[in-house]
């Protein structure tokens, strides 16, 4: 999720008139308060200053903020939401009450609200993004993947599109699509940060299923055996699904020390 949201839309006035003197004290106050970790005080004089002007989006943006900070999400909410009331026509107000309520873990309300942005601005990406996130929180896998498709359809080049697929396929279980994804977001950025995020992941998968095989090798004479004659078969036929380099790590086990205790299942394997 974005930081810059909510920091962005509070600091914006919408083309409203500038604050007035005394509204103006209110804000420096808080803005000072704010400054000294006093989010009590500040919150306080925020709400004077939407008291006089009650048609203000970026006061109530700001009171959201600062609710925010304090971890008092109710009321950030109610602020947001006061908020598009008096701009209807700024997503962005939408957009902050969304990341607010991922924050909050309120996944079903963040569905709600992204499915209203959509409806009126049905563009909308970080909609999207949002309801992509929110529904692999409630488990509901297929509802996560279809949003995630029409993102990756919006931008295919996207390399964080396709590691949110991976991880959806992770969490659901289906490893060999997580892995393919994985491999697609290291050739989108082979290079760049979330190109490295997908490759630990894959070497965290590949880890963890070396470990299963050997485990069951240990307990199954006749899939040992399998596995010394063609490992690569013997590991697909039980539904593994390893890169490249950790098929050529499997091969190197010698799995017949280890069915007599002289090696350990090795813990990692790292990337050439």
């Amino acid at each position: 999720m974005e930081e810059s949201k909510t920091s962005e839309v509070s600091e914006k006035y919408y083309g409203e008139e500038r604050p007035s003197p005394r509204e103006a004290e209110y804000l420096k106050r808080s803005t000072l308060q704010e400054r000294k970790g006093q989010y009590g005080l500040a919150i306080a004089n925020m709400r004077r200053a939407v008291e006089i002007a009650p048609m203000r989006a970026s006061n109530y943006a700001r009171l959201a903020v600062l609710c925010r900070a304090a971890r008092r999400f109710d009321e950030a909410l109610s602020a947001l939401r006061a908020a598009a009331e008096c701009d209807p026509s700024n997503p962005e107000l939408r957009e902050m009450l969304l990341q607010i309520c991922m924050e909050a873990g309120r996944y079903e309300e963040a569905i709600r609200e992204g499915k209203k942005l959509l409806k009126q601005w049905p563009r909308n990406i970080y909609a999207r993004d949002v309801l992509s996130m929110a529904y692999l929180h409630n488990g509901d896998y297929i509802r996560a993947l279809r949003v995630t498709d029409q993102l990756i359809l919006i931008d295919p080049l996207d390399p964080m599109n396709h590691l949110k697929k991976a991880i959806i396929f992770q969490q659901k279980g289906e490893i060999g699509e997580a892995m393919g994804e994985y491999a697609r977001v290291v050739d989108l950025d082979p290079e760049g940060e979330v190109g490295e995020d997908a490759q630990e992941a894959m070497i965290s998968l590949d880890d963890l299923q070396l470990r299963q095989i050997i485990t069951l090798a240990l307990e199954d004479g006749m899939f040992r055996a399998k596995l010394a004659r063609d490992p690569d078969t013997a590991a697909a036929e039980r539904g593994f699904v390893l890169s490249p380099n950790a098929a050529v790590a499997l091969r190197q086990i010698d799995l017949d020390s280890m069915s007599q205790g002289d090696d350990a299942p090795p813990s990692t394997y790292v990337y050439s």
